[in-house]
């Protein structure tokens, strides 16, 4: 009865570390204590007073161990029943007082672990939508700064093939500029040649013909020697 008692009191103080199977392995203890090995106290005590007044006799002290061996197995009824009350009384205890705190603490544990699993799947969730945002952006920008270089490249293009164009026709102004002037200074030069001939033809006349010539005259002989000229053209 006092070791069941003693079980019982351990069990309770233990009670908040003990899972459902232990739990339920001390009640079947406590239970395989209604039928246990109980010494036979009264017989050793009777022995020990027979052994004390007959003690002069090696026969005696042989029946006395003989009779001093406890039974394998005794079963008293009485204890046994209240052994059972106790073990009932504990269990309707533990049942209304402790399992509701033991259960409503796993369950709130349990409760707890989900929240964190939920509050961690949000994160990742929230992670994952940043990452995605981050992705996004970066290929925006690259596709921005693609477009900005296929632009500057066809600027630079154009820029160039604008620059070739406007040097081609500064050089084609230049040249025509160039053969105005050329033709200019041809026309001076003939105009001057033209002079220089009709100023030697008229003194050649005048000492050939030793005369003074007209101006009709004078034509007349810048136009035959214009035409002796060799051509230019």
């Amino acid at each position: 009865m006092k070791r069941f008692l003693a079980l019982c009191l351990m069990t309770c103080l233990s009670l908040p570390a003990l899972s459902g199977t232990a739990i339920l392995t001390v009640g079947l203890s406590g239970a395989a204590m209604l039928v246990s090995p109980t010494p036979a106290f009264a017989d050793v005590e009777e022995d020990a007073g027979l052994v004390e007044t007959e003690g002069d006799s090696h026969a005696a002290a042989d029946d006395h161990e003989e009779r001093a061996k406890p039974p394998i197995l005794s079963f008293d009824f009485g204890s046994a029943f209240w052994n059972l009350v106790v073990f009932v009384c504990v269990l309707a205890v533990l049942s209304i007082f402790v399992w509701p705190s033991v259960l409503g603490g796993l369950q709130s544990r349990e409760d707890k672990i989900r929240e964190d699993l939920e509050t961690a799947e949000k994160a990742n969730a929230e992670a994952q939508a940043i990452l995605a945002g981050y992705q996004t952006k970066l290929d925006e920008a690259a596709t921005q700064t693609h477009a900005m270089l296929a632009e500057a490249r066809s600027d630079a293009e154009a820029n160039g093939q604008r620059i070739v164009e406007q040097a081609k026709v500064e050089a084609a102004a230049q040249r025509e500029r160039a053969v105005a002037d050329i033709e200019n200074a041809k026309k001076v030069a003939m105009a001057d040649i033209a002079s220089r001939t009709s100023d030697m033809a008229m003194q050649v006349a005048r000492g050939v013909v030793g005369r003074e010539l007209n101006a009709q005259d004078h034509a007349d002989l810048v136009a035959k020697a214009m035409k002796r000229l060799p051509s230019n053209n």
